[in-house]
C-alpha cells in the first residue's frame, strides 16, 4: 500500500471520536472502569492526531484511517481510530469511451468482469498495457483488422501482431491457425494471442508447431494477463487526487479502534 500522510481532505471533529469512545465504554463486555469515572470521561481535547490514506498501487483501492489520543478528566489518554473504506464503484465495461486507468484498476479489483467488457474495450486494453511493458502499440480499426487487433513495435523494427479474444470459452487450434494466417499474410515477425479465457491443449500444440516451423505465437491466457495487467498497473500508482476524495464529498468514518494508552 502506498500511504500519505497529513492530508486536508477530510475534518473529523472531536465529537465524532467521543461519540465512539462512549459508544465502547457504554459496552456491557468492555473491560475498564465503569462508565462515569473520571478515567473514561474525556476532557475535551486531542493532543494527538495522526491522519492516513492507504491507497493499493495496482487497483486504487483505498481506506482512510483518522486517529486521535484523547485525554480523560484523570490520568487516562485513550487512542480512538477511525476509518472509512469505500465500495468499489461500478464501471460501465460495455461503454468503449470508459478511461483505460479507471477500467484497469476496476479489472484488478475484479478481474470475473472482463467477460461483460466490450470486446473493443477489451482490445484497447490490451493495447495500454502493452504500451506500458514497453512496446509502441497500437489498436487496429475495430472491423477489417485482418485478423489482427493490436500491433505492436519493440524498438527493432520488428512487428508483432496481436490478436485479442474476450470469449467465455477456451480458444480452439483452429483459431490458432487462423491467425497464423493473419500474421503471414500482414508480414508481421511473430504473433502474440490474448485470451480473455484459456488455450485447448490442440491450441497451444499449434503455437508450439507454429514458433518451430514458421513463426514465433505466444499465447497469453487470462491468468497471465493478470499478472501483466498488474505489473503495468504499477506504472501508474493512483494518487489521493484520483481516489475522488474532496471535502465536497464528506467521507463516512465508522468506529475502528479504541484503547486506554495509559494503564493503572
Amino acid at each position: 500500500m502506498d500511504d500519505y500522510y497529513d492530508l486536508d481532505l477530510w475534518d473529523v471533529a472531536f465529537e465524532d471520536f467521543a461519540a465512539f469512545h462512549e459508544v465502547m465504554i457504554r459496552d456491557p463486555y468492555f473491560n475498564g472502569p465503569p462508565f462515569g469515572h473520571p478515567h473514561v470521561v474525556l476532557g475535551g481535547d486531542i493532543v494527538e492526531r495522526k491522519v492516513c490514506l492507504h491507497i493499493c498501487p495496482a487497483c486504487g483501492w483505498w481506506i482512510a484511517e483518522d486517529r486521535a489520543v484523547l485525554p480523560a478528566m484523570h490520568w487516562q489518554h485513550w487512542a480512538v481510530t477511525l476509518a472509512s473504506a469505500p465500495v468499489l464503484e461500478e464501471l460501465a465495461l460495455n461503454d468503449i469511451g470508459a478511461p483505460l486507468q479507471q477500467v484497469r484498476r476496476y479489472l484488478m479489483q475484479k478481474f470475473e468482469a472482463r467477460a461483460s467488457m466490450h470486446p473493443r474495450l477489451f482490445e484497447l486494453t490490451v493495447a495500454s498495457v502493452f504500451g506500458d511493458l514497453g512496446y509502441l502499440a497500437h489498436a487496429t480499426g475495430y472491423s477489417n483488422d485482418g485478423g489482427v487487433d493490436v500491433i505492436l513495435e519493440d524498438g527493432s523494427g520488428a512487428r508483432i501482431g496481436v490478436q485479442v479474444k474476450r470469449r467465455r470459452e477456451a480458444v480452439e487450434v483452429e483459431q490458432v491457425r487462423a491467425f497464423l494466417g493473419a500474421l503471414v499474410l500482414g508480414g508481421y515477425t511473430r504473433g502474440v494471442y490474448v485470451s480473455a479465457s484459456r488455450f485447448s491443449r490442440g491450441a497451444h500444440k499449434a503455437a508450439r508447431r507454429s514458433t518451430q516451423a514458421v513463426m514465433p505465437i505466444e499465447l497469453v491466457d487470462a491468468g497471465r494477463f493478470f499478472d501483466m495487467l498488474g505489473y503495468a498497473q504499477l506504472r501508474h500508482r493512483p494518487r489521493p487526487e484520483d481516489c475522488n476524495i474532496t471535502r465536497a464529498k464528506p467521507l463516512t468514518f465508522h468506529g475502528h479502534d479504541c484503547c486506554h494508552l495509559n494503564a493503572l
